[in-house]
Parts: C-alpha cells; sequence; structure tokens
C-alpha cells in the first residue's frame, strides 16, 4: 500500500506540472491529445519545448511531420514503419491493457511499457494462486547499444489484488509485495528471505525477478538453498544493485537515438525561414575568412560543406541530370543590430549521372563571396535546398578590419587541403581566390594525421626583406617554415606537412618579420587534426563569386553598406564613383545618389541625376518619388504633386511623403485633401507637431 500511495504521489506531481505549463492550455483539442496521450512516451524534452512554443496550426503541422520523419527507421519506403508500429502499440494498449481500471490503457503501467518496448517475447501469467496476488511477467530481448541487457523481464502486480496492475521494482517494492496479504505478515516486509521460499516454489523466473531486471545478472541469490551467494554470511535478500539503471535505461529507450540537431538548428534559425523549412535544418561544416579584393576591398568568403546523407537533388528520367536550385540567403549586421548587407544567391545545382555517382560518397561543397565595409558584424548564412524543402545554416561573429596604408597588415589565413595556379589574370578575385591562386578551404580547418596543410595568406604593403614566418603553436615538436615577401605577389601558399602530431586542437599562426627581426603584423587560425586515417573531401564544388567586373557594381554594393551603417558622406562618395562610370544596367546608382544629394536640397543635381531615368523607369519608386522631392525643393509644388501622387500609386509612401504631398495640396487650395493626408501621416506617426499645428489650422478655417 505505501508504494502504491509514493506511485501516486509521484503521478500527481508529474501530472501538475505538466497543467502547470501554461502554454499547454492554449493547444487545441487534437494538438493537446497528441501531446499528452499519442507520443507523451517517446517525445523529447526539446521537442515537447519546441511545439509548446509554435504559435500557428501550420507551424504545428509541420512539427509533427517532422517527428515522424525524424524516427523514420527506412527513409526509403513510402510508410514510416516506426509511426506505424507505435500507433498499433497504443491501439493494443487501449484496448487490451485497461479493462481493470477506469483510466485508457495508455496511462497504465503496462500499457506505458508496452508502448515503448512492443511486444513481449513471452509472457507468464501469475493468477489465482493462494499465495500470491495476480501477477504478470513480461521477458524481453534487448539491444545492449540501447543500453539493456540482452534479455531481461518487467514483473506486474495487483497491490493486494486491488485495482490495476503497477509495474514492480525491486529496489522499492521487495519480494513480499507480491504474496497475498495472509502470507505477507509482519515478518516478511521485515526480512525478505522468508518471502523468497514461497515464490521460489511457485515459479525460479518469478522469484528472480523480484530481485532483477536484467536476466544476466548475477543477483547473489541462491534459489534452492536460499542463501547469498556472493556472501554465505549474509542473510538479507538484497536487490540487483543494476535494477535503477535498467530501469531508467527502458524509460529514455523512445528518446535515447533520437537526432534532434534539426530542432537546435530550428531554436536558431527557423525564424529565418518559412514554415515549410522550419522543422527540416541539417547539420554541415562552414568555413569563413575576410580576404581582399580590388583597392583593398575586404571580402567575406564562406562556404559549406554537406555530407551525401544530408542533400537529395531531383533527377530527370533517365537519371543522367540531377539538379537542385538553392537559396543561399547572407544578413549582415553590425553590433547596434542594423542590417548593413543582405544578399539573395539562387543558382542551379546540376550534376551529371558520373558526378552525382562521386558525389554520393563525398561532400558536396558550395563556396561564395561578398564585399563587406570594415566594421563588427553579426553573419548568418542560411543555405535552402528546393528540392527537399530542408535547410542548413551557420552564424558567426566577425571583424572586417580595414587596411591601413604603409602598414604592412595581412589577411585571414584559409587553411586549406589543396591550392593551385588557376591561369587567370592577377586582377581576378572569386571565391577563395586571388589573383592566379585558388585555395580549396578545408571546413572547420580539420585535416588527417600525416596529411599536409596548404596555408594562404594575403600580405598587403610588404616591403623587400620582409619575410613570413609560419608556426604551428601548440606542437611538442617545432613546426615552422618561412618564405620571402614577393611583394607584387600578395597572395602566399605555404605547404606544412602535419607529421608528427597528434589528433588534437592547434593554431596556425603566420607572422610578417621585418629583417631586424621585429613582427609587424600577425595572424591566426585554429587547427584541427583528427584521429582518423582521411577527412572526406568534396567531390562537387558549386562556386559562386561577387562579380567584380561589372563597372560600377562593387562601388554600388559598398555605396548600400555605407548608408545603412550611418556613413552618409562615405556612402556619397561611393556612389558618384559608381555615377561617373556610367554603366547602363546600373541605373540603381543614380537613384541611390539622389536620394542623399535631395537629403542636402541639392534640387538640380537631383533632376540631373534623376532625369534621364524617367522614361525607361516610369514606376521605379525611387526615381518617381525622388523627382517629386527635387521639385518640391524648387517650390514647383504642381509638377511635385503630379510625381508624388504617381508614387503612391506604386508604394504606400512614408510620413515625409505624406506631408509633403499635403503640403502642395493646401497650397493649391485644396484643403480636404490636405487634412486627409496629413492625418493618415499622424495614424503613422501622430507625435508630430508641426503636422498637428498644420491640421489644427486647416480645421480651424472651415
Amino acid at each position: 500500500m505505501a508504494n502504491r500511495i509514493v506511485k501516486t504521489l509521484l503521478f500527481l506531481l508529474v501530472s501538475f506540472a505538466a497543467v502547470a505549463d501554461e502554454r499547454i492550455d492554449r493547444l487545441s483539442e487534437d494538438y493537446r491529445e497528441w501531446l499528452e496521450m499519442e507520443v507523451v512516451y517517446i517525445i523529447t524534452d526539446i521537442e515537447k519545448d519546441i511545439f509548446l512554443g509554435l504559435e500557428t496550426r501550420e507551424e504545428r503541422t509541420r512539427f509533427i511531420e517532422a517527428f515522424w520523419n525524424r524516427r523514420d527507421l527506412d527513409r526509403a519506403t513510402l510508410e514510416n514503419e516506426f509511426q506505424l508500429e507505435h500507433y498499433r502499440r497504443l491501439d493494443f494498449a487501449n484496448k487490451n491493457l485497461g479493462r481493470e481500471t477506469p483510466r485508457p490503457g495508455w496511462r497504465t503501467d503496462r500499457g506505458r511499457m508496452y508502448i515503448i518496448l512492443g511486444e513481449p517475447v513471452e509472457i507468464q501469467n501469475f493468477d489465482g494462486y493462494s499465495e500470491l496476488v495476480a501477477t504478470e511477467l513480461w521477458i524481453y530481448r534487448g539491444e545492449p547499444n540501447d543500453g539493456l541487457p540482452p534479455r531481461f523481464n518487467l514483473m506486474f502486480y495487483k497491490d493486494n489484488d486491488i485495482g490495476e496492475y503497477e509495474l514492480y521494482d525491486p529496489v522499492s517494492d521487495g519480494p513480499q509485495a507480491i504474496l497475498r496479504a495472509g502470507y505477507a505478515g509482519q515478518n516478511y516486509q521485515v526480512n525478505q528471505n522468508s518471502a523468497m521460499p514461497i515464490i521460489t516454489n511457485i515459479s525460479l523466473d518469478l522469484a528472480r525477478a523480484t530481485l532483477t531486471i536484467d536476466l544476466t545478472e548475477n543477483t547473489g541469490y541462491d534459489m534452492f538453498s536460499g542463501r547469498n551467494q556472493i556472501d554465505p554470511i549474509e542473510l538479507n535478500i538484497r536487490p540487483a544493485m543494476n535494477a535503477s539503471r535498467t530501469m531508467a535505461n527502458i524509460e529514455m529507450l523512445p528518446t535515447r537515438k533520437v537526432d534532434t540537431r534539426d530542432l537546435e538548428g530550428f531554436k536558431r534559425f527557423g525564424h529565418k525561414v518559412t514554415a515549410d523549412y522550419s522543422f527540416k535544418f541539417f547539420p554541415s561544416r562552414s568555413v569563413y575568412a575576410v580576404l581582399y579584393g580590388p583597392e583593398a576591398t575586404p571580402f567575406l568568403h564562406f562556404g559549406f560543406e554537406i555530407d551525401p546523407s544530408h542533400f537529395t537533388l531531383e533527377s530527370n528520367e533517365d537519371g543522367t541530370r540531377h539538379y537542385t536550385t538553392l537559396d543561399v540567403d547572407l544578413e549582415v549586421r553590425d553590433l547596434q543590430g542594423r542590417a548593413v548587407a543582405y544578399n539573395l544567391n539562387q543558382p542551379l545545382l546540376q550534376l551529371s549521372g558520373s558526378q552525382f555517382q562521386e558525389a554520393s560518397s563525398y561532400p558536396i561543397a558550395y563556396r561564395d563571396n561578398y564585399p563587406l565595409i570594415p566594421g563588427n558584424y553579426k553573419v548568418s548564412i542560411v543555405l535552402k535546398n528546393r528540392a527537399t524543402k530542408d535547410y542548413t545554416a551557420t552564424e558567426f561573429d566577425l571583424y572586417v578590419p580595414g587596411i591601413e596604408e604603409d602598414k604592412p597588415s595581412l589577411s585571414d589565413v584559409v587553411l586549406g587541403y589543396d591550392g593551385e595556379n588557376a591561369m587567370t589574370d592577377a586582377t581576378t578575385h572569386r571565391a577563395f581566390q586571388v589573383g592566379s591562386v585558388e585555395i580549396y578551404p578545408a571546413a572547420e580547418n580539420a585535416f588527417a594525421m600525416g596529411s599536409t596543410t596548404s596555408a594562404f595568406v594575403q600580405v598587403l604593403n610588404a616591403e623587400p626583406g620582409q619575410k613570413l614566418h609560419f608556426q604551428i603553436l601548440g606542437a611538442e615538436m617545432e613546426v615552422m617554415d618561412e618564405q620571402i615577401i614577393d611583394a607584387e605577389e600578395g597572395g602566399v601558399v605555404q605547404e606544412m606537412a602535419l607529421l608528427g602530431l597528434d589528433g588534437g586542437f592547434y593554431t596556425l599562426r603566420v607572422q610578417i618579420v621585418g629583417p631586424d627581426g621585429a613582427v609587424l603584423a600577425s595572424k591566426l587560425a585554429p587547427l584541427t587534426v583528427s584521429p582518423r586515417n582521411e577527412v572526406a573531401r568534396p567531390a562537387f564544388i558549386y562556386r559562386h563569386s561577387f562579380n567584380t567586373e561589372i563597372p560600377g557594381y562593387l562601388d554600388v554594393t559598398l555605396g548600400n553598406e555605407l548608408m545603412a551603417s550611418g556613413q552618409v558622406e562615405a556612402a556619397k562618395a561611393a556612389f558618384e564613383k559608381a555615377v561617373a562610370i556610367d554603366n547602363p544596367q546600373l541605373p540603381v546608382a543614380r537613384w541611390r545618389l539622389a536620394s542623399i544629394v535631395l537629403f542636402d536640397r541639392d534640387a538640380d543635381r537631383a533632376l540631373e541625376l534623376l532625369t534621364p531615368l524617367e522614361q525607361d523607369f516610369p514606376n521605379e519608386y525611387e526615381v518617381v518619388e525622388g523627382l517629386g522631392f527635387a521639385y518640391y525643393i524648387k517650390q514647383d509644388y504642381a509638377r511635385a504633386k503630379d510625381y508624388f501622387e504617381r508614387s503612391a500609386g506604386i508604394r504606400t509612401p512614408d510620413t515625409t511623403a505624406l506631408n509633403a504631398l499635403g503640403d502642395c495640396y493646401e497650397r493649391a487650395g485644396e484643403n480636404e485633401k490636405a487634412k486627409e493626408l496629413y492625418q493618415r501621416s499622424l495614424e503613422l506617426q501622430p507625435d508630430q507637431k508641426g503636422v498637428q499645428a498644420r491640421l489644427a489650422g486647416l480645421s480651424g478655417g472651415e
């Protein structure tokens, strides 16, 4: 009876904790039933927490789909065998294991164990014995990889033959718990030895089950002599030491091997993707570095390596072409949270049949680059695979240093598993390529023991006589190389053998050293030496690069970043440079510059920039609105009103445009229209004192 009270209290405490979560109360009936009944024994803590944090039915529906996919034993089949078996067990428990209790079968001890473990290999029923309460013994085969014994048993009994079957615990119950009241007197509760001979006479299996769950474990009890085999002097019967641990492993079995890395990805990146991608995160390895391009412009070079098990392509009927479209989102924010840069690439990835076969055993790599102005940033990159609606992502803090004139400096160090002369022009700048040198970056800077790393670094503002020192720190024996700097070359590759390095974490240091031995610049890069004999390298590489060869494109991009970071004068200079190049394919340079000169109230310069664009871009908001402000500044209110009206038909105007248009109508004597526009402006931003005064003046004049 005492054991039943303890179990009841524990159940009530667990139930109260579940109900205490307010998020459960917000669930609709179907989702609450799914969480609290259908998957209550198999859901992980992180899954439950994320599910309760979802807001929409679409998110919860997608979550449940991913929940079962996460447990699918064979993705190659159309059916989810785990899901089918789970609901079969749930149905069996509800129909057969709750008959002696008002509770549904899934909530009983037998129901819980059946849902977790499935059908026993053998069930022994002990009912109708004068000595015993109703008892069942379930015998299972276990998998050692799951933390279970090769053979184990579970015992269920009715306490004092009342109520439902309870799960027997060798530690807290003891053999006397399964004896009827007439046999389980005070003596048996004090000394379990007295109960064991009675149970042994009925069944050796049952007697053994009172002491252990693991049928392969030595309990120390001799069923025939009734003595302790381990310590013959010891008379007391003791439960097996591992019983509690075995039971804990059984309880954890449904969650032990569930891979929830996709949910860790959801917690970090789920807000960056739509609901149909949310719960389909897959792991990848990433790499990034800051290298310098034209005019010493910093570029973020980045890449992903994806194992074939996580990347699926669509195929044509004869299997000669395999393809998908990627969506690669780059977002860069400064430490104030302002979005400084955003870029989306949507490349079509295509593999031939032979490429696909090779890539089926090795990773696929994506590499890219993008220019960034100097600063401190938080970078997030999301790569989505449209073929399977899944995604991977990375995020990191990034410091982008500027280059000081006449001061020697180094780019980031890229550790590659290979490098080659790409036979291109010395001014070429592509992803992980500077001039004629292309480096193949090792994701996460990982290398096999005994292999070689190709360390790439750019040298800027170097002078004759200076040298580069390459040194691996943390090694017992010194690994060091030296190169004389070729000031014309810019990029240097140094191969360094990792012979003699044990598996572990190291640091590669590169220094510019002057003729007098003084260190003029230094860079560090983490280096991981894997204990494996080989680190798999990509069989297929897709490389996308920012096109520095489009005249003015780099200047416009940098100008946009400077504007976003509040560096207006520097942005103006960048846009002026782009406009001077006069690339007809970059009209955006003109309207970006026009927005700055309008702020300076230089209407003539704005008209000079925007008027040539009007014919070709009649529906471009920045062009039409910009012309409106230019004429407004010149006090040509009639023309300004026309352009403002046209721009309002293209995009909802902000308060500045609404106020200017209202002023145009007021000056034209159309007060009702002016009042309407001022009111709309105040709805967007109520604390505009000047607009309030204008509106009050118009209202008071009626």
